[in-house]
């Protein structure tokens, strides 16, 4: 007892230190900007829409403060200096630790005794005990549940001291739901502090990127007897759902799957940018400018459904064409513009498979069309990246200068 008294206090003399150096990091970086820019200045744009929760416990060595530790960005691949990287005004620990959760509560449970054999898939096992947890921060009631993940393709699972560890026990799943990879316990008057090991997680739940991976994400080697492959080859060397030919035709980089850095792969947001560009487009009928880029098609062979979730619509032939620069492409447009929303460029249906010419395709909707498309180019002085140079470039080089660029420093000269 005389240990864990003893742990409990160093950890809380450790928290009360941490707490104060993030105090005071703060307080300089308020400072700095208030004095470089004047009052009314916003400082961290990222967090000006964003509620904390109190379940979001901070971490040591969290250069960005987005509460996914320096060491751990780096092993899954994130940025240190990036607190919100596919720019969505949630820190990256918090979200990311959302998304987690809410995969390991959909995973199908199996009974290693039932006698039923081992799912192919990505599966959780559940060891039920007699007790509850109270979580100290909102009180609630929580069941003592402590979960497994196995992935049986890749032969891993996570923990391995299970059952009965710290790791992914409800309380754990808990903190994640509300934004945190670490969490605590009180009893007696002591605390106990406890983190998930992130990559091996992220590895056995096959997730890196925040996005949503679906069945609709073809993969380069889809093969349909009727056209054989239907993208134009199946290299790619990043893995970003774009072929290599496609992107050297198109200007992207080959080597760099995540080119503007938003963590979702660049062949899965350019099929849905594409789309939702598409669904703007006006109709024949609807054109008002003969120069104006329309979209064409019609459901005259009747429906079709789609291969994947069996979602009618029409079938017929289509395209997109492009009056002042005098260029087309032609597609099945109902059921591409489906897989596009999916994030695919390649289709499936009833009628027949294919994949859009994706360098035609940039051509035709004159892609980037906006400030952070695939292909946006800024200025060296755009710091904040919303493609013009002027103060709030200023605000964001405040909120970043007292930032220490060492990953294994916490940012604070104090020793």
């Amino acid at each position: 007892m005389r240990r864990l008294r003893r742990a409990y206090q160093r950890n809380a003399r450790q928290e009360a230190k941490r707490r104060k150096k993030f105090k005071k990091r703060a307080i300089a970086a308020g400072t700095a900007a208030v004095i470089t820019l004047g009052a009314g200045a916003g400082i961290n744009k990222a967090l000006a829409a964003y509620t904390p929760d109190n379940h979001e416990l901070p971490v040591s060595q969290d250069a960005d403060a987005d509460l996914l530790a320096n060491k751990e960005e780096l092993a899954i691949g994130y940025r240190v200096f990036e607190p919100d990287q596919n720019r969505n005004e949630v820190p990256d620990g918090v979200e990311l630790a959302k998304r987690c959760a809410a995969d390991i509560n959909e995973l199908p449970i199996y009974d290693p005794y039932s006698g039923d054999p081992e799912p192919d898939e990505i599966y959780k096992i559940c060891a039920y005990a007699y007790g509850i947890y109270i979580c100290p921060i909102c009180g609630e009631t929580i069941v003592m549940v402590f979960t497994r993940i196995v992935n049986p393709k890749l032969g891993l699972a996570y923990p391995d001291n299970w059952p009965y560890s710290d790791s992914l026990s409800a309380l754990s799943l808990h903190f994640m739901e509300h934004g945190s990879f670490s969490l605590f316990e009180e009893a007696d008057d002591l605390r106990f502090d406890f983190r998930e090991d992130i990559p091996s997680l992220l590895r056995v739940l096959e997730l890196r990127f925040p996005y949503d991976p679906n069945e609709h994400q073809l993969p380069l080697d889809y093969v349909v007897e009727s056209v054989g492959q239907l993208a134009p080859d199946a290299n790619d060397l990043d893995g970003d759902l774009l072929a290599d030919s496609e992107e050297l035709k198109a200007g992207f980089n080959l080597y760099d799957p995540d080119q503007d850095q938003d963590l979702t792969p660049d062949g899965i947001e350019l099929a849905k940018r594409c789309a939702a560009v598409i669904n703007q487009l006006p109709w024949p009928n609807e054109v008002t400018d003969p120069n104006e880029t329309y979209k064409w098609g019609g459901a005259q062979l009747g429906l079709e459904a789609c291969d994947i979730c069996g979602e009618l619509m029409g079938m017929g032939p289509g395209g997109i064409v492009n009056p002042r620069l005098g260029i087309n492409v032609e597609c099945n447009i109902y059921m591409a513009i489906h897989y596009m929303e999916h994030g695919s460029f390649s289709y499936s249906g009833d009628a027949g498979a294919g994949r859009i010419d994706v360098p035609a395709l940039m051509k035709v909707l004159e892609m980037p069309q906006r400030c952070g498309d695939l292909g946006t180019l800024y200025l060296p002085g755009d710091l904040n990246k919303d493609c013009k140079v002027d103060f709030t470039d200023f605000v964001e080089l405040a909120d970043k200068w007292l930032e220490s660029t060492d990953p294994n420093q916490d940012g604070d000269t104090e020793r």
